[in-house]
């Protein structure tokens, strides 16, 4: 049967082609399809190294703020999206990766550092279109943890703990959720969103999207620096994702592109 988390997407899912169903002639759907290229902050790995997909439906509903205008500059828009982040290092002579493990695992720099982050996002958007021409969006978007994996040093960690969300703990609340572990993921996330599109052809779009979590989605506990043991020391994890998407935009009219009229030869007009 499914869990009540589950039910909620489903319900999510529902209300999107409802909406658009029932009020085709004001929502518009979205059908979107892309990657991600993504960092964790505060891993002590650098470098937007992780590829994901970035990949869902949406419906968009425009609106002006002008009575009796027919040109709507403004939307707002809902996602239900698969959104995978993470961070990746492979190989790598600079900082030792290896500082992510306790002193006892032993340190091997040629072996990768990975983890991939499974998301079911629904992200909020307000949009405002500039002349058909450029959209630019801000937004939130809720991120559900659906799957997480981890590899370490080589190791797979296959015990991940987790818990519902990380809000600002103080150090007292952070060392007590660390008691007998180095590391820790929150289940929900929130992010802030900031994207713009612009129209590649009649309803085909491309959109350029910064992603970044608005409270710490994990914690790790860390016991080297640069290979050299240290005091052990936390830092707070925040996603940091870049994106690029194509949307197809459907009820949308196409843009209508006018032809210049084609000059008899008998109606030229030559100089000599």
């Amino acid at each position: 049967m499914f869990s009540k988390r589950n039910k909620f997407f489903l319900l999510v899912f529902f209300v999107f082609f409802s909406l658009h169903c029932s009020f085709s002639q004001v929502f518009k759907g979205e059908i979107i399809a892309g990657g991600n290229v993504t960092q964790v902050d505060g891993d002590e790995v650098y470098g937007y190294r992780k590829v994901g997909v970035n990949a869902g439906l949406g419906v968009m509903f425009p609106f002006n703020f002008k009575k009796g205008s027919n040109e709507k500059r403004w939307a707002v828009s809902m996602e239900m999206l698969f959104n995978q982040k993470g961070s990746y290092l492979k190989n790598y002579t600079g900082i030792n990766f290896c500082d992510t493990c306790p002193p006892e695992i032993q340190c091997n720099p040629m072996i990768k550092y990975k983890v991939r982050m499974n998301y079911v996002s629904i992200p909020l958007l307000l949009h405002y279109n500039d002349k058909d021409a450029w959209i630019f969006a801000i937004g939130l978007s809720y991120n559900r943890l659906a799957k997480i994996k981890e590899i370490e040093n080589g190791i797979d960690n296959k015990d991940i703990y987790s818990i519902s969300t990380i809000i600002n703990p103080s150090k007292k609340n952070i060392e007590k959720m660390l008691k007998g572990r180095d590391a820790l993921f929150a289940k929900d996330e929130l992010s802030v969103l900031v994207d713009v599109r612009f129209r590649i052809w009649q309803q085909l779009k491309m959109e350029f999207r910064f992603e970044y979590s608005i409270f710490p989605v994990g914690l790790r506990r860390f016991h080297l620096a640069d290979g050299v043991e240290v005091d052990p020391y936390i830092r707070k994890q925040y996603n940091n994702v870049l994106s690029l998407r194509l949307i197809y935009m459907l009820n949308e009219p196409k843009v209508i592109i006018e032809k210049k009229p084609k000059v008899k030869p008998e109606n030229k007009i030559y100089y000599y």
